[in-house]
């Protein structure tokens, strides 16, 4: 009875109607006979779909024959029935090495979460400011108690030190800390093998035989149309087919399926949820909202299952804004991990030791530049290498004035009048609410302006500053297009 009522769908799914000539596939109670139907279709398949003008050779000829003679000898319920156990074979087959590539992935995951990545920080040891009390609150967060239900934000100025920090720190704790850093010019095939990458994830593409065997008979294309992990693809197929259509996974989506699914192991084993880091998001903006969305959205049902623990490391601009806005940040930690400037003590031990840069003329790179690390390295390099502190600072108002222009903020420029008085009151007060911001910069003014970066946005204290150091030396030096009443 099984077997008729497989028969049935098969028949009904595998043969459709313009596979058999007008007179139908007639089902009669237990027997069901096959009028009129092309023998030809029980062939070794040489070929997808047959027509008129298709020439057989004398070999193919007898083996049609034979086909046809055999065919017709077979009583119809054993035909059926190999037809069936052909096909539950082929299906058997495809399960089978679906579950084991998906069962070997865990198990690469699943060893690459026993190590961890432990990433190198970029910076040579004598050019290292090394910040203890940083780098220990978040090797904290990188080594979460089994009970952890939230993810995390690292945010930072470009430049702030963010990424050598968390590289540190997660190189530090070692085990159980996946360290991903966003591709530069992402596309989502370069993200997707980046992510597999990093967890060792194979993308071993399988041609299922029960798609072959389909293909042969019915000239479907492997794609969309997905039945039992086999996929199928066909817009003309026959709408009553009872596989489901569904679209399939992008590669980085499918990494991210298995690191969940390994997520569980991990836990189980060691008693505490594994840790995925993801720097750089801010490169997915504009263009691939699709996927910073879907990384939160999986942040907070990690959380929310206590499975895995994503900390999130971007620069202070619009991402963190658009990250706070969607529901998925109630699973947010709260107050952001804010990685801010060098203090001054720090930075003059910086340029006057490490650098070996005379006290003077380090007080005056450090007023030109403040404790922004990546840009007292530069400063210091190019010092060192012979420029004069005026050449120094003539290269470094030359670029933030670039951004004075990208944000609209020179004289004559549409933001200027609104800028000028914004950087009155950042001058007094340092600071100021982002709901302030906003009135000075009302809609799509507000994401222009804080891109440019003229000025940062800090989630931890839902305020605006001057971006650096130097973007508040270039207005003080050209305090006649800023400052000064124009007659």
């Amino acid at each position: 009875m099984f077997s008729f009522k497989i028969t049935r769908i098969v028949c009904k799914n595998i043969f459709p109607s313009h596979f058999v000539n007008r007179r139908v596939l007639l089902l009669q109670s237990l027997n069901f006979t096959l009028r009129n139907a092309r023998p030809d279709l029980l062939q070794s398949l040489p070929y997808a779909n047959s027509s008129s003008s298709h020439h057989t050779s004398p070999e193919e000829s007898t083996s049609y024959k034979f086909t046809k003679d055999t065919a017709k000898r077979l009583p119809t319920d054993i035909l059926a029935k190999i037809i069936v156990a052909g096909l539950v074979g082929l299906l058997s087959l495809d399960l089978s090495f679906a579950w084991y590539w998906s069962k070997n992935n865990e198990r690469l995951i699943l060893k690459t979460l026993e190590k961890g990545t432990k990433p190198e920080a970029a910076v040579a040891n004598e050019e290292l400011v090394k910040r203890p009390l940083v780098v220990e609150h978040l090797k904290r967060i990188f080594n979460p108690n089994k009970n952890v239900s939230n993810y995390y934000m690292i945010c930072g100025e470009h430049g702030a030190g963010k990424t050598t920090l968390t590289k540190i720190a997660s190189k530090e704790v070692g085990k159980g800390v996946i360290y991903f850093d966003v591709p530069e010019n992402p596309t989502i095939e370069k993200f997707g093998m980046a992510l597999g990458q990093v967890l060792n994830f194979t993308f071993e593409e399988h041609i299922s035989f029960t798609a072959q065997l389909i293909n042969k008979i019915l000239g479907i294309i492997p794609g969309r149309l997905n039945g039992f992990g086999i996929i199928f693809d066909n817009k003309a197929f026959d709408p009553n087919f009872s596989f489901i259509e569904k679209p399939r996974l992008e590669k980085w989506e499918r990494v991210l399926e298995a690191f969940k699914r390994t997520s569980t192991l991990y836990k189980k084993k060691h008693d505490r949820p594994p840790v995925i880091i993801y720097d750089s998001i801010s490169l997915l903006i504009p263009k691939y909202l699709e996927i910073l969305d879907t990384l939160q959205d999986g942040a907070k049902k990690g959380a929310d299952k206590r499975e895995y623990v994503v900390v999130f490391v971007t620069s202070e601009g619009s991402v963190p804004g658009r990250m706070e806005q969607r529901s998925a940040w109630s699973r947010a930690k709260q107050p952001v991990i804010e990685i801010g400037d060098l203090s001054e003590e720090e930075s003059m031990e910086y340029l006057t030791k490490k650098r070996k840069i005379n006290e003077v003329e380090a007080k005056k790179l450090y007023k030109l530049v403040g404790g922004r690390i990546v840009e007292l390295k530069s400063v210091a390099d190019d010092f060192i290498a012979g420029q004069s502190f005026e050449v120094i600072k003539q290269s470094i108002l030359t670029k933030v004035k670039k951004k004075f222009d990208s944000a609209n903020l020179l004289r004559n420029q549409s933001n200027h009048e609104a800028g000028k008085r914004l950087i009155k009151v950042l001058l007094d007060s340092k600071e100021i609410d982002t709901d302030l911001f906003r009135e000075y910069f009302k809609d799509e003014k507000y994401n222009e302006v804080l891109e440019a970066n003229v000025f940062a946005y800090h989630p931890s204290r839902d305020c605006i500053t001057f971006q650096s150091r130097s973007i508040e030396y270039y207005i003080r030096e050209n305090v006649n297009i800023f400052i000064k009443q124009e007659l």
